[in-house]
């Protein structure tokens, strides 16, 4: 069995009646020449008719642009899923195909991702969660068209920010409101820096809580195995605690599930609160209290900001920020505080 030819223009330009180059101009979009209506009619006409779809390389061999984006994850999970979705969404309709890769949070593999990308020419790509130090991301948006969604300081190129430390300020003042004065924090240093854990030292500061160097402890993974033996650790060197804050959700389900365990109820004897509001907080029991973070529209926004890095000429930095919202549920212990003071 024969694989079937794939038209080529000259086919259509043979069902046409015209030139290669006329049938070129015509699908390249060109005003370089004027191709009078009925002759471009009957050009688009027997494209549909035999099939033809340009070759893509060619063109962007042509023009220069290969119109593929390309978005490198640390991981995939529900949270980068949400992410990636308004990243297509946007791009689509610009024109624009999506190539995703993974570096399974190596540094290493997020430099090679951006080598092997920039060997397909891409237009630009976009870091979700760089492994990598500012210093490093300053230097590699020198060299790419970039947008990048951290956490960290500003660096150059294209930022969307999710305004980690803030929203870990807002969770911790909220404990703190529901009369909790023991409350440590379960953080993760995903690129040798835990950039939420200041708003949580903020937190207790304001409210001159003074903070005991054993309420902390620090993940080696974002995972539901290390939030439970974290929450052993903790609890361990600290039984007063009655709160817990964790970096993301998946911790602070970990933590959770340590807590039964461990015969500590949530909420009643110990709070404990996440970070992202991945679809798991609200099915979870207790349903998990935590901040909201707009994925779908946090790959809008990056998608939105690499399409005004790539049309800059030179150097261009723009810095956007997530809003993120506190959302208050069983685990916190809300409801509890509520019915104590009625």
């Amino acid at each position: 069995m024969s694989l079937k030819k794939r038209p080529t223009q000259s086919d259509v330009a043979r069902l046409a009646g015209v030139t290669q180059a006329t049938v070129s101009f015509v699908l390249n979009g060109s005003d370089a020449i004027s191709v009078p209506p009925e002759t471009r009619q009957r050009i688009l006409d027997a494209v549909d008719e035999l099939g033809y779809r340009p070759n893509a390389l060619a063109r962007g061999l042509a023009s220069g642009s290969s119109s593929l984006i390309a978005v490198t994850l640390p991981t995939v999970t529900d949270f980068y899923s949400d992410v990636v979705h308004g990243i297509e969404d946007v791009a689509r309709e610009h024109g624009y195909s999506v190539i995703i890769s993974t570096t399974n949070d190596d540094p290493k593999q997020e430099l090679a991702n951006l080598d092997i990308f920039a060997s397909r020419q891409v237009d630009g790509a976009i870091i979700c969660g760089s492994r990598l130090k500012a210093t490093e991301l300053n230097r590699l948006a020198r060299d790419h068209k970039l947008a990048i969604l951290t956490s960290k300081s500003p660096v150059a190129a294209g930022i969307v920010k999710i305004p980690g430390e803030e929203g870990l300020y807002n969770i911790t003042s909220h404990l703190i409101g529901l009369g909790h004065t023991a409350i440590g924090h379960i953080g993760w240093q995903p690129s040798g820096e835990n950039e939420r854990e200041p708003g949580y030292v903020r937190a207790l500061t304001n409210h001159k809580i003074a903070l005991d160097p054993h309420w902390v402890t620090v993940a080696s993974q974002a995972t539901l195995e290390e939030g439970a033996l974290c929450l052993e650790q903790l609890l361990e060197r600290a039984p007063q605690l009655t709160a817990i804050t964790c970096y993301s959700d998946i911790l602070a389900v970990g933590a959770m599930l340590a807590a039964r365990r461990l015969n500590r109820r949530v909420p009643e004897d110990l709070a404990i609160v996440g970070f992202d509001d991945i679809p798991l907080a609200s099915i979870v029991s207790p349903a998990l209290t935590t901040i909201h973070v707009p994925r779908y529209r946090t790959g809008q926004k990056l998608m939105e900001v690499l399409l005004n890095v790539m049309a800059a000429k030179g150097d261009y930095e723009e810095r956007q920020e997530v809003e993120i919202e506190l959302v208050v549920r069983d685990s916190c212990g809300a409801k509890l505080h509520e019915k104590s003071e009625s």
